[in-house]
């Protein structure tokens, strides 16, 4: 979404609202978005420096890290980015957020990679999810299946193989 800054550039305000949607649809990592992302904030101009501040919203489906049911949830978060007309040098790329010819600022890609980057590492259903049996399968929160996991430490295995002989 393109954000028109002149009347900031001008001089005729010192604040500019918006409130907009930006579509996304995201199929990754588990996390699947197909909802726009909801996004409001404001530029002001601070005495020459302007900053874009920024509060967005969206739903995401997951699934249990555990135990692979679906999930579903919301991740809200604020960021605050400078505008800027022309960069001074090619590593405040990531940090400013670039003016056109035309006095508008796109904000999609700074709006992706926030939410993107803020989205939980894994998910559960439940802190206490015990998960899914590594033998059958089964949902071991909805029955005992009664299997027998024996765990060994891989790193005697040589061990094992040299008591053998």
């Amino acid at each position: 979404m393109d954000i028109d800054v002149r009347p900031l550039l001008s001089g005729s305000n010192s604040k500019l609202d918006f409130s907009f949607e930006i579509p996304l649809e995201y199929n990754k990592n588990s996390y699947r978005i197909y909802k726009p992302v909801y996004v409001s904030g404001a530029v002001t101009d601070r005495g020459g420096l302007m900053i874009l501040d920024a509060e967005c919203r969206v739903e995401y489906e997951t699934e249990c890290a555990r135990c692979l049911k679906k999930l579903s949830g919301t991740c809200n978060i604020s960021f605050s980015r400078p505008l800027a007309v022309k960069l001074e040098s090619e590593n405040e790329d990531e940090e400013y957020l670039l003016i056109d010819d035309s006095g508008t600022v796109n904000i999609d890609r700074a709006v992706t990679e926030e939410l993107l980057l803020s989205l939980p590492y894994r998910s559960l259903c439940k802190e206490d999810c015990k998960g899914l049996c590594p033998v059958c399968g089964c949902d071991k929160n909805e029955k005992d299946c009664g299997c027998v996991v024996k765990r060994t430490d891989p790193r005697w295995d040589i061990l094992k193989s040299l008591r053998d002989k």
